[in-house]
């Protein structure tokens, strides 16, 4: 309970560690079947008579993939962040007109161009990783292991969210700025309007480096990974599963 002027106090329990996962639901289906159609494609144009494809192959299906994804993901992660940070207390419905009304829709969409430069490389690192691990240890001729999958997706996914970690800072920055959390806010204070205090990467980068130093982009490191490696190796073991197993029901 709160009193006109005084700070409100707002607690979630446990359940503040699920706040937003209502907006991955919404666009994970349609994100990852775009994800995948385009990694298919795109390995399928560059790779070799025995099968195989070459680094430089692997890469451009991972960007190909990933820009697909974002297309769909960013306004949507846009909307996770700010609820995770307690800006929205309310349905991903209630967030998207909120955040039109006070700072129109292309604050859905700020954060795309830095977004892409952070994921495309990412893509670019995990997939490539996948496939040369998953080349290694795979002997010609013979369908992939499920263990051989999972411990190639596991480093892909691992090496690609520690390199890219101080893009996501940024990236992250540019998503939350000048946003409240609710525990902290009062009627009298919130702003009717957001004010946008970071336009571009360049000075969200610039603030990062003055206010923290460079260890500020690298702030959130180990969540990353601990998030990443898991996330990765389940979808790509996931997927390799049910690709392998459709290739056999219907005879490729």
């Amino acid at each position: 309970m709160t009193t006109p002027g005084t700070t409100q106090q707002y607690t979630q329990g446990w359940a503040r560690l699920w706040r937003g996962v209502q907006t991955m639901f919404i666009g994970c289906i349609p994100a990852h079947a775009l994800y995948f159609s385009s990694y298919e494609l795109v390995k399928g144009l560059n790779m070799s008579e025995d099968g195989e494809v070459s680094a430089v192959g692997s890469s451009m299906a991972g960007a190909a993939a990933t820009f697909s994804h974002d297309c769909i993901m960013t306004p949507l992660d846009t909307i996770k962040q700010r609820m995770q940070l307690g800006h929205y207390n309310g349905s991903v419905r209630a967030a998207v007109q909120q955040i039109a009304a006070t700072e129109g829709w292309f604050a859905l969409y700020r954060s795309f161009p830095v977004t892409l430069v952070t994921n495309i490389p990412y893509g670019m690192i995990m997939v490539s990783t996948n496939e040369m691990v998953k080349q290694a240890w795979t002997e010609a001729g013979t369908a992939t292991s499920l263990q051989t999958v999972l411990a190639a997706s596991s480093a892909g996914g691992c090496l690609a969210a520690a390199l890219t970690t101080p893009l996501d800072r940024i990236k992250t920055m540019l998503q939350t700025q000048q946003l409240t959390p609710i525990c902290a806010r009062t009627a009298s204070v919130c702003p009717r309007v957001a004010v946008v205090q970071h336009a571009s990467w360049y000075d969200a980068a610039r603030t990062i480096a003055q206010t923290e130093g460079v260890g500020g982009f690298f702030r959130g490191l180990t969540p990353r990974v601990l998030s990443h490696t898991p996330a990765v190796a389940i979808s790509w073991t996931t997927y390799e599963t049910l690709k392998q197993y459709l290739l056999r029901q219907y005879g490729y």
